[in-house]
């Protein structure tokens, strides 16, 4: 059973780990299973765009500290094409408001940095809804 109460326990240092284990009935014919927890919101992030922006970040951390000379060196290295970087990298420069709100599932503000991705644009990325 999970809580909202935590009580750190006093032999374990990793305090911030939860293990859980459950026994799984395999589903007749192989197919796949479903972990749902209620009190949930039900939405999802979206997965690619969750990827885009982690990916901006790192290349944008290699780029400003000389990890990575430029984007043609980072693309090279990935084995994409320099563009696809150039319009994904200001994704890094996303508020921490908004990249709360995608990671949260909101459409709204996954709509906008899904655009932000194909328009270079991230003026409108630091707009309040």
């Amino acid at each position: 059973m999970l809580t909202d109460t935590f009580e750190p326990s006093q032999h374990n240092r990793q305090d911030n780990i939860i293990s859980l284990e459950a026994t799984v009935l395999v589903a007749p014919g192989g197919g796949s299973g479903k972990l749902v927890f209620e009190g949930q919101t039900g939405k999802t992030p979206d997965a690619v765009v969750v990827k885009a922006i982690a990916r901006a970040s790192i290349w944008f951390e290699q780029l400003t500290t000389g990890k990575s000379q430029s984007m043609a060196e980072i693309a090279l290295r990935e084995n994409i094409t320099d563009n696809y970087v150039s319009n994904l990298i200001h994704l890094a420069w996303l508020s921490p408001d908004l990249v709360g709100q995608i990671l949260y599932g909101d459409p709204q503000a996954t709509a906008r940095a899904r655009s932000a991705m194909l328009t270079r644009k991230s003026d409108a990325l630091w707009r309040r809804r």
